[in-house]
């Protein structure tokens, strides 16, 4: 990115993609893309690089968990207890700590962006730092606590020196609800997807230090990389799967779940481990003589950890492909497991096959192996329409009446951030598109390989330009709470940045962008990037300042509209003019049909339009013979606001 100030030229009146082409005189020119103050500054630490790359004194603070959960699902209730050992990795003293309690958007005063069911929220029981009880009071005192919002701030006995460790010590309760902003839940008292249910460490970074602020139900998280053991006990007969690896099967599975389970671990097809007569028969796990299980999972450098209970769903497992992770040449398997219940979800029949080639499809693509040893997709009628995604987990609507693809999609598209966010930690709350279009991306590379023919990537375009044809855009630099419309959200941070990789790899050329999305992945795997760092990665790969394309896609919701317009013969010459119609600058690749010599490929560079031009020409000499057609983008790969008029056809 080029740190220089340009002259912005407007036209004046009638916006310029609205003009006929006589009367477009000026254009604006896109400014460079300037950092703000805290990213520089991190610039300058060496925190982070100019190529987009960490910088060599990255740092990342890190908690450990150790909590201990139950579940009540007659009445909802969940009580837990948790300790927390923070390390403090940065160069401050911390002298306020900051977790969230996201389930106190439920509480009766909360501020929130739609209405939510009310509950007492996360009702704190005790808290301790460093062995001293801390009580609600004023955060000018140490050894106090206080919420704002879904926010829990504690002032420790003493402060949090560079290097310095500390260990909270919380117990709480809460009735969970039924829905939480549709991401989790519980269904018929039957089905439990429980996230968000213990207090978390929020992120302290090197860019703004507590970046933490209220969940208002519509942007999502901005999670910090953290080590969990965690103990969750439920009724017998409940099933539980979760972030992390079960460390005592044995104690919480029946023989015949194990061996069925040990069966899949080496499929490609789909394993039935626990039918509905199976639960009905009780053969689906143990059967302690208190009539409690407790299943103790494992999970490090995650960003969250979630789970789902139940005592109906039957269970599919199969296993995926991937890449070698251990460096031996030997490929390795990911397990696969779907959750789902045959009343409420009959789609759901190859639920573990869509999961399946998901993790395949996206471990090749991104050139970076799914890490972990499982996958699990359950279905959640009742709490959730779509999906929401966790670490490992992801939790789907029934998609009861729509047709199969519409449940891959979600699938693929859930299952493809495990990528973005949970491999990659950017800030949803900020940088939505980041996370969600970068997502849409993915899931739309993949689906033409499970379905032949799906044109994914055209159809997220169409509805990409379907609302930029109406002005109704938002630009996708924007935090996700403070979208002014559910579309303008959907646009930004789905639809059109996913569209925008598309066109990236039409501008660079596949082997130059897969290069640099991959890099990205890889460099910022377990780190918190920002937009600025993926601009960065692709400008170093490309060799080229992009601020162009940034600022006109990006910060502006300026569009591409390029035209054919007159093409006129004489004796001795054709002139074909390339019109620019819309503010957004792109190279127009032009084929030109010619009688005597065939095919003909003409770029019109984007300096062309940079320099301020609207119109520019195309000469060719009579030697080619007629020309019969003219087509700008012949290949499709750029987001023309109006396509027809990028064909000409000769008389």
């Amino acid at each position: 990115m080029e740190i220089v100030l340009v002259l912005m030229l407007w036209a004046v009146g009638v916006p310029v993609s609205a003009q006929p082409a006589a009367a477009q005189v000026l254009r604006p020119v896109p400014a460079p893309v300037i950092p703000p103050p805290f990213y520089r500054a991190a610039l300058t630490r060496g925190t982070r690089s100019a190529d987009g790359r960490p910088g060599p004194g990255y740092w990342r603070n890190h908690a450990t968990y150790d909590v201990r959960g139950e579940l009540d699902p007659t009445t909802a209730l969940i009580t837990g207890s948790e300790t927390i050992a923070y390390q403090n990795n940065s160069p401050d003293t911390l002298e306020l700590l900051v977790l969230h309690l996201h389930l106190n958007i439920h509480r009766a005063q909360a501020i929130r962006n739609g209405p939510e069911e009310i509950t007492d929220g996360m009702v704190l029981r005790s808290l301790t730092v460093d062995g001293v009880p801390a009580t609600e009071g004023s955060l000018a005192q140490t050894s106090r606590w206080a919420t704002r919002g879904t926010l829990l701030m504690v002032r420790p006995p003493s402060p949090i020196p560079p290097g310095g460790a500390t260990t909270l010590a919380i117990d709480w309760e809460e009735i969970f609800p039924q829905s939480t902003s549709g991401r989790v839940g519980w269904s018929n008292r039957e089905v439990y997807f429980v996230g968000y249910w213990y207090p978390r460490m929020a992120v302290y970074d090197d860019l703004r230090g507590w970046d933490a602020e209220s969940y208002l139900g519509t942007a999502e998280f901005y999670d910090d990389f953290g080590d969990y053991r965690v103990s969750l006990t439920v009724p017998a007969g409940w099933t539980v799967m979760a972030t992390g690896t079960l460390e005592n099967p044995e104690e919480v599975w029946s023989e015949q779940t194990r061996r069925r389970l040990a069966a899949a671990e080496v499929a490609d097809s789909v394993v039935h481990v626990a039918s509905g007569a199976d639960r009905q028969a009780n053969r689906v796990t143990m059967a302690p003589p208190d009539g409690r299980l407790t299943y103790r999972f494992v999970a490090d450098t995650v960003r969250d950890f979630a789970w789902a209970a139940s005592n109906v769903q039957v269970w599919d497992a199969t296993s995926a492909r991937v890449p070698d992770r251990g460096q031996d040449g030997r490929e390795d398997r990911v397990l696969i497991h779907s959750f789902w219940r045959e009343q409420r979800a009959p789609l759901w029949t190859d639920q573990a096959l869509y999961g399946k080639h998901a993790i395949e499809h996206h471990s090749r693509y991104t050139g970076f192996t799914y890490p972990w040893r499982h996958m699990t997709l359950v279905e959640g009628a009742d709490i959730i329409g779509g999906g929401m995604e966790f670490p490992m987990l992801t939790l789907m609507g029934s998609y009861q009446g729509l047709p199969p693809r519409a449940l891959y999609s979600t699938a693929s598209h859930e299952v493809g951030h495990m990528w973005i966010p949970m491999i990659v930690g950017v800030n949803e709350k900020r940088d939505a598109w980041l996370d969600e279009g970068s997502t849409s991306f993915l899931e739309n590379q993949g689906r033409p390989e499970y379905w032949p023919g799906d044109d994914a990537h055209g159809q997220e375009r169409d509805r990409y330009l379907s609302v930029a044809r109406t002005e109704a855009e938002q630009p996708l630099m924007r935090h996700a709470d403070y979208y002014e419309s559910v579309v303008g959200r959907l646009t930004a941070s789905y639809r059109k940045p996913a569209t925008l990789l598309v066109t990236l790899r039409g501008l660079l050329g596949t082997e130059t962008f897969e290069r640099a999305y991959r890099a990205f992945i890889a460099e910022w795997a377990f780190k918190h990037p920002t937009p600025w760092d993926f601009f960065a990665t692709f400008e170093r790969f490309a060799g080229r300042d992009l601020d162009w394309f940034w600022t006109s896609f990006y910060y502006q919701t300026w569009v591409l509209d390029h035209a054919v317009g007159a093409v006129t013969t004489s004796a001795e010459e054709t002139v074909v003019v390339i019109e620019d119609h819309g503010f957004a600058p792109m190279p127009a690749r032009v084929r030109i049909q010619t009688t005597r010599r065939g095919s003909l490929e003409r770029v019109v560079p984007v300096e062309t339009w940079l320099a301020g031009a609207n119109r520019t020409e195309i000469t060719l000499p009579a030697s080619v013979g007629e020309v019969t057609r003219v087509e700008i983008d012949p290949l499709g790969l750029f987001p023309d606001i109006r396509p027809r008029d990028n064909v000409w056809i000769g008389p």
